[in-house]
């Protein structure tokens, strides 16, 4: 009886030991099979002199080692990439390969006649258990002609720190195309798909400078890289220099700012905590609001004109060049454009939006040098911002009216009296907002060049 029972427990401790042994088999085999990394051109099935992106998936695995070449006919390989030491970028590697114009790659593209080219790519890694590569070469056709753009118009002119449109067609290869006004910041299109054109519409600014050589450049882009270029003359209107102000800082005043913006309980501040503030918070909070202030919504929310706030007054215009002046130091120790205006109302004055439209960003713990701020989204690429509030009523995703009470004003961030900074933003980039208090400007630059446009929307 008890030798049967061994022999069971024996058999049975077999039959276990063998099931781990097959799972942990299919396991490796599992791991040998699919966790590998695979390679993926942006063009899919060409290229062109401009270069080539592709993304390899990198999930389970770490890359050792990649090599890309090409060749004409499978044989005589030209390096093109080649790189062994890889950060964990998580799971997929980005690859954007320029080519020179005088590189062996495009010699060999140029100088023989050939209809398509072969990428040849070999690709190390480590997974869980193994150390190996994948390999294989692709068929590409080449793809030099670069896609095409048409029917450029615009009113040809754009006030000083305004707004200014541009209508286009790219040919339907085109898979991106954008404006350069010349400010560091691409404009995008909002756009319509047709059957054989794609029609354009872009809203920019050349912010409180005129247009960089008194033009635009519309720029068109098809998947394989190829690249085309055509300018449009754009006269700024009423060049200005804009007015300037001094503003001078007591140590008392620069401290309590400086505690309060970076959350800190110092006892004494001067030039450096100036710099900090005034320098690199300044610089850090901008680029957010270029973050919060650049998609566009591909629709009309506002309605008419945008109206300033109730009973306020302008103290402080947009462009203003700012002089910073610290006792006990002698001259200006910095300048800046104020890229807003200041509204001034009675203290802890109700804030209306400007216009309707959806809140898009709200900062209760207070921006840096902005304090607790909102932001609005209108729609075709245009926000507005609401600073040194004192309070916040609103959230993220409300639809809003001019007729909402959003917060009040206040003194919070780099402010030296209860008011309201007001911005406004397209795409990103900020602009005077008195041109949106026009009525008849609004509609003539705005609203009736976008309602012409959605009429070519197909039914």
């Amino acid at each position: 009886m008890l030798k049967r029972l061994l022999r069971k427990i024996k058999n049975n401790l077999i039959f276990l030991v063998l099931i781990a042994l097959i799972s942990a088999l299919v396991y490796v085999g599992f791991v040998y099979i699919f966790h590998k990394p695979s390679f993926e051109l942006f063009a899919k099935d060409t290229i062109s002199y401009s270069g080539l992106k592709a993304t390899i998936n990198t999930e389970n695995v770490s890359i050792v080692s990649i090599h890309i070449s090409g060749s004409k006919d499978g044989t005589n390989l030209v390096d093109i990439y080649k790189q062994e030491e890889f950060l964990d970028g998580g799971n997929q590697i980005n690859i954007e390969i320029k080519f020179k114009t005088n590189s062996p790659v495009v010699k060999m593209i140029r100088s023989e006649n050939i209809d398509h080219f072969y990428l040849h790519y070999s690709i190390s890694y480590k997974n869980s258990f193994f150390t190996s590569f994948i390999k294989d070469k692709i068929k590409l056709k080449i793809d030099f002609d670069p896609p095409k753009i048409s029917n450029i118009r615009s009113d040809g002119y754009i006030y000083q720190g305004g707004i200014g449109y541009v209508l286009y067609d790219t040919s339907v290869d085109a898979i991106k195309s954008y404006v350069d006004t010349g400010v560091g910041k691409m404009f995008y299109p909002i756009s319509i798909l047709k059957d054989d054109k794609i029609s354009n519409l872009v809203f920019f600014t050349c912010s409180n400078l005129p247009c960089k050589n008194n033009k635009i450049i519309v720029v068109a882009e098809d998947r394989s890289g190829n690249k085309v270029s055509l300018s449009k003359k754009i006269n700024t209107l009423s060049k200005k220099a804009w007015p300037t102000s001094d503003i001078k800082i007591n140590s008392k005043f620069l401290l309590m700012k400086y505690n309060e913006i970076k959350k800190d309980n110092k006892t004494s501040a001067g030039l450096k905590e100036f710099r900090e503030l005034n320098i690199n918070e300044r610089a850090k909070n901008d680029q957010l609001l270029t973050m919060k202030t650049e998609k566009i919504r591909n629709e009309l929310l506002f309605n008419g004109k945008f109206v300033q706030m109730k009973n306020s007054k302008v103290f402080s215009t947009y462009s203003e060049k700012r002089n910073y002046f610290i006792d006990g130091i002698e001259g200006s120790v910095d300048s800046k454009y104020h890229l807003g205006i200041d509204l001034a109302s009675t203290a802890n004055a109700k804030v209306n939006p400007s216009n309707r439209g959806i809140v898009s960003y709200v900062d209760n713990d207070g921006l840096g040098i902005y304090g607790k701020s909102i932001v609005i989204d209108h729609g075709l690429g245009f926000y507005t911002l609401y600073s040194h509030l004192n309070t916040i009523s609103v959230g993220i995703g409300e639809k809003v009216d001019t007729d909402s009470v959003i917060g009040n004003t206040g003194s919070t961030g780099y402010a030296f009296g209860d008011h309201l900074h007001f911005a406004t933003y397209i795409q990103g980039v900020s602009f005077n907002p008195i041109e949106l208090f026009d009525s008849k400007y609004i509609n003539l630059k705005i609203i009736k060049i976008y309602k012409e446009f959605i009429k070519e929307q197909p039914k």
